[in-house]
Parts: C-alpha cells; structure tokens; sequence
C-alpha cells in the first residue's frame, strides 16, 4: 500500500513563541503583510496579543506607555490592548454634530460667574445671592434648580474673592470667599440653602496668608479640595502653593505646601 507523504511546512518547525518574537521586530505594516499572506502566520497573529497590541498602537499613532499600575503591579498585554480598543471605539458614541442652545432664565452680565462640571451648567450672580443650576441638553438628569440663598452663607457683605461650588449628586453648594485675611467655606443642600444633613459642621475657617493671589475649590465626594497660591513676602522665594483637603463629612483636614 502506497501512502502519500505530505511535506510539512517549515513554519511547523517553529514554536508559535519564537514566531511572535521573530515578528514583533517588524513594522505594523510589515506584520500585516506576513499575516496576510500566510495562513499559519495569519493563526499566529490573531492568538497572539503582543502582535495584535503593536498593529493597534501603530494605528492609532501611540507610543508604548508604562505597562504598571501606580502600585507597581504589571498590566497584562491582554489588557492593554482591550483599553486601547475600547477608547478607540468610544470615539464611535460620540455625536458631535448634536448641539442645543440653552437660554438662562436670568440676564448675563459681567456680575455672574460662570462654571461648567460634568452634567450640568452652573450660574451664580454673587451680588443678588442668586444660583441657577441647569442640566446640560442630552444628559439623563433633566433636573433644574433656581434658588435666592440665605445670608447665612454670605454674612459679610464685604467679603473678597467669593467663589461657589456645586454638586448636585450630593445635593451639596459650597462658597467660599475671604474676609480680615481668613478664608470661610460654608455648606448647605441645594435644594432649601440648610445646613447639608452629612456635614460635620456648618463651615471650615482658614488662616489666609496677607499677600493670596488665587484660591480655587472643587468637590470629589466626601472631600473638598482647596488650592491656593500666596506670598508670605515680598521676596521671589516667599511664593508659595498649598493644597488644603477637607473631609467635610467627618471634619478633618490634611494641607500640603510647596514654596518657590
């Protein structure tokens, strides 16, 4: 009985671990030309994640990046490519021919500040106490808020560099402003200007360097993060940058500095 002996192809000689090196030293482009002409390198490249994560990288025009978390721990090459793929899809979501204008219910003037965040836009005229919070067209929450607030939040007519922060998801405004050189936060709910039931208190008091050039605030969750920069001289060397984090619902606060 005669059998016929098939010769077997040379790339049945290699591990398919020695391929996926041998062609991660090609180019994008050179990759996709083997694999597609190849069906046993074609086999190779679509089980391989190294290969697939360098065709990917290149096409979006990328740079590989650090392959570890911020504890050290090693991200799989498996799980690189998947962020990859998956913020080059979201681009595919994104509708940016839909807009809509939004017309305040109030006038706008140099008087009113003005701040964007997420899902909603913020709208505050300082001088009458009054703060609009309008939902942002194509988002879920369809929810608008209009409120005169309290002279409680504001009991010095004469206070500088008032600022406010909102966050309707803990249903919680903030303002912050500056009065005899000591920076005052003060909280209450959105909804009737009271005090917010999971504040550990009615306001934070700060110690305000004489010469503060720029203070800002913003909220992530339990934490209020305030940012300024001051002088504490006359002197290039006296400029200085403090970071002051408050955990408003349990009354405790953390400060760091960095001078010049």
């Amino acid at each position: 009985m005669d059998y016929e002996i098939k010769p077997k192809s040379a790339l049945s000689y290699l591990a398919e671990e020695l391929w996926v090196y041998v062609l991660g030293f090609l180019s994008c482009r050179d990759i996709l030309r083997c694999t597609s002409v190849c069906k046993a390198l074609h086999q190779i490249y679509m089980s391989s994640s190294e290969l697939q994560y360098i065709v990917e990288l290149s096409g979006q025009c990328l740079l590989p990046g650090i392959s570890s978390t911020d504890d050290r721990t090693p991200i799989s090459t498996g799980k690189r490519l998947q962020r990859l793929r998956d913020k080059a899809h979201a681009w595919l979501k994104f509708d940016a021919y839909t807009f809509q204008t939004v017309i305040p219910s109030t006038s706008l003037d140099d008087r009113q500040q003005y701040v964007t965040g997420g899902e909603h836009f913020y709208l505050w005229n300082y001088y009458d106490n009054l703060v609009a919070i309008s939902p942002i067209p194509s988002k879920l929450s369809q929810r608008t808020i209009e409120r005169h607030w309290s002279p409680r939040l504001c009991p010095f007519p004469g206070a500088e560099r008032r600022i406010a922060l909102m966050d309707p998801a803990q249903n919680l405004f903030a303002i912050a402003y500056t009065f005899h050189e000591r920076t005052y936060i003060y909280l209450a709910t959105l909804d009737d200007g009271c005090v917010h039931p999971h504040a550990a208190g009615p306001a934070l008091v700060l110690e305000t360097p004489v010469y503060e050039w720029e203070t800002k605030f913003q909220c992530y969750g339990r934490h209020i993060a305030l940012s300024r920069e001051f002088y504490r001289g006359v002197e290039v060397s006296d400029h200085v940058w403090q970071l002051q984090i408050w955990d408003w619902q349990h009354s405790t606060t953390l400060s760091v500095s960095l001078h010049a």
